[in-house]
């Protein structure tokens, strides 16, 4: 679980950094438009912000999956016996994993459809593909997809170690 743990470091000063950046990015959106002596073109930081907050949503939602912090409607789950639980909760798994399959396809034919076209605000200041932009779509995907097999693999084999007792 070493790995995991370094992983969700990793994951969590992206994060940091996301949020640095967004917060350094809206100052000077809102400098900008309010100090009349500044006389810089500060117009790509609102689209720099509008995608750091994609990029921050969707690892923070990684994030929670891989500590398992997601929001859970549990009350109704604990009323089962533990075995049909297990059960509910593969079976949620499953379910997930199906989800986020869908979720990796779909962000990369996006990534693949926009690899050649530019932000129109950024392409002067920056020569970013949107694909760069769109990947959080197929990047958080590929996090919450292998998060989850995870949890689903210890939940299996805590469901083994219960029926061979």
């Amino acid at each position: 679980m070493k790995l995991g743990k370094i992983a969700a470091g990793i994951i969590k000063m992206l994060c940091i950094l996301c949020f640095l950046a967004l917060t350094v990015s809206l100052l000077l959106m809102i400098l900008s438009r309010n100090i009349p002596f500044i006389n810089f073109d500060v117009m790509w930081t609102d689209e720099i912000g509008r995608y750091l907050l994609v990029y921050l949503v969707f690892l923070g939602s990684g994030l929670a999956m891989i500590e398992e912090k997601h929001i859970r409607v549990d009350f109704l789950l604990n009323k089962f016996s533990p075995r049909v639980r297990l059960t509910i909760e593969l079976f949620n798994h499953l379910v997930t994993v199906a989800f986020c399959a869908i979720m990796m396809g779909g962000g990369y034919i996006l990534v693949k459809n926009t690899g050649t076209q530019a932000v129109a605000t950024l392409r002067k200041y920056f020569m970013m593909p949107m694909a760069w932009w769109n990947s959080a779509i197929m990047v958080s995907g590929i996090i919450m997809l292998v998060a989850v097999c995870v949890h689903a693999y210890k939940l299996f084999m805590r469901k083994d170690s219960t029926n061979n007792s």
